[in-house]
């Protein structure tokens, strides 16, 4: 079967929700179906294979029913079905981050164990760190924890999902995931921080890593949401708070200087802002109205304004029609939006078919994604994953395709100097992954 076809008097399936990772990007559908696109090299795609995909791409083997979410990590994918009570995951294995019991990868959908048989409220996934929130409150972690970025108290990894002890009679509703980082809001407005604290990204007014969660001073909050090193939240009166690392200007405050506790976003202040994402450098917010604003790291045209300049300041994102904006999603350089029409657009890096349209360019402004928006030409005829791969691809071994970043504790020449597109020692500026670890 080369695809999928909508049955001629049924409407094409829609678009529920998006998530966005490094350099892969899914979608559900309606009808509980998955697809997924751009990057594929560590069976993130979920398609049984290491090849890209250019185009959105139904996961064709993957039948669990009633998937209600699926939540991209750094180069991994995870999926919950509320009917079998079961979190699914795929993709990159390294540091135990699937919770599999191992470090091994994987190509496509597989239950995660040692969850099942839980009601899930959310699932969060940083760069190689999953949390999973339970309806009764209760935290999971599993993953790398060189940090204290699980919030176990130490900093060894976990290879399976492990409870958060330290909420112990505190009933978590939301929970975010940086890089190396993750912060939570209770379902009494209470705002946490732990794991790696080195740009004030946990709001406690220091540089330090926490092993533990410990309570931000601050407003009552309702939503968190993480980027790579810095934290995005809203307040119950519908006001935005961001901290941490700025040097791209991805705090949204005019400068580029870091902040150490949540800072009020004044720029948004008569707007009601209801959905919030972090990318790698760069912070999207969608207000109550529908609007969709962007700011910070802009390399790659991720903020979606026309340009390539960053901004530190939020700068709204306009779309055909001025259609409304109903989710939001960042990836590492890209970016995803659902609008109410129920259209999917994508901007940003576009190198490795994480935009869906087809193409390998980079996008700076919204680019409807045709398959599976109804306005687009081919969303009653979706690709599924027994089709041919778009690209041939020669696999290579792991030892060979992954290279090393500069370490962590190189000195950052300039560090706290450079503006806007600088170079950062710690991070690379190109698509190349960090070395993983042979286990």
């Amino acid at each position: 079967m080369d695809s999928v076809m909508a049955a001629p008097d049924a409407p094409p399936p829609a678009v529920v929700l998006v998530s966005a990772g490094a350099s892969h990007s899914v979608a559900l559908l309606t009808g509980n179906a998955l697809c997924s696109w751009g990057r594929g090299e560590d069976g993130q795609l979920g398609h049984g294979d290491a090849e890209d995909r250019l185009v959105p791409t139904v996961l064709s083997g993957f039948d669990a029913p009633g998937i209600t979410s699926v939540i991209c990590g750094a180069d991994h994918t995870t999926a919950y079905s509320e009917e079998e009570l079961q979190v699914y995951s795929w993709g990159w294995g390294d540091f135990g981050r699937l919770g599999h019991g191992n470090s091994t990868d994987v190509f496509t959908p597989q239950p995660v164990k040692a969850l099942q048989g839980l009601k899930i409220k959310q699932i969060a996934c940083g760069d190689s760190h999953c949390l999973a929130v339970t309806m009764a409150g209760e935290v999971q972690s599993w993953g790398r924890n060189q940090n204290g970025q699980l919030g176990l108290g130490t900093t060894e990894d976990s290879l399976l999902p492990q409870k958060i002890q330290a909420f112990e009679g505190v009933c978590v509703k939301m929970i975010a995931a940086g890089a190396e980082h993750t912060a939570a809001v209770t379902e009494d407005g209470d705002l946490y921080g732990w794991g790696w604290g080195r740009y004030g990204n946990l709001g406690l007014g220091d540089r330090n890593d926490r092993l533990l969660p410990e309570k931000v001073s601050s407003v009552e909050m309702v939503l968190v949401a993480c980027g790579w090193r810095h934290t995005i939240t809203v307040s119950d009166s519908g006001n935005m708070y961001t901290y941490g690392w700025s040097k791209y200007g991805q705090l949204g405050h005019g400068d580029f200087e870091d902040h150490l506790v949540p800072h009020k976003l004044e720029a948004l202040k008569d707007s009601t802002i209801s959905q919030i994402s972090g990318g790698w450098r760069h912070t999207m917010a969608l207000t109550s109205e529908g609007k969709l604003y962007g700011w910070g790291w802009n390399k790659f045209g991720q903020v979606g304004v026309g340009n390539n300049d960053d901004h530190c300041s939020p700068v709204q994102v306009h779309f055909p029609e001025e259609q409304k904006i109903s989710q939001v999603a960042c990836g590492w350089r890209h970016t995803l939006a659902l609008s109410e029409k129920k259209n999917v657009f994508s901007w940003g890096r576009g190198t490795s078919g994480q935009l869906g349209n087809g193409e390998i360019v980079d996008r700076n402004t919204p680019v409807l994604i045709d398959a599976i928006s109804p306005d687009g030409s081919g969303c009653k005829k979706l690709e599924s994953s027994t089709a041919a791969p778009f690209t041939a691809k020669v696999w290579v071994s792991p030892s060979e395709r992954y290279a090393i970043v500069p370490d962590e504790n190189v000195p950052k020449s300039g560090e706290g100097t450079a503006r806007g597109n600088g170079a950062d020692a710690n991070v690379p500026e190109n698509d190349v992954k960090r070395m993983r670890v042979q286990s």
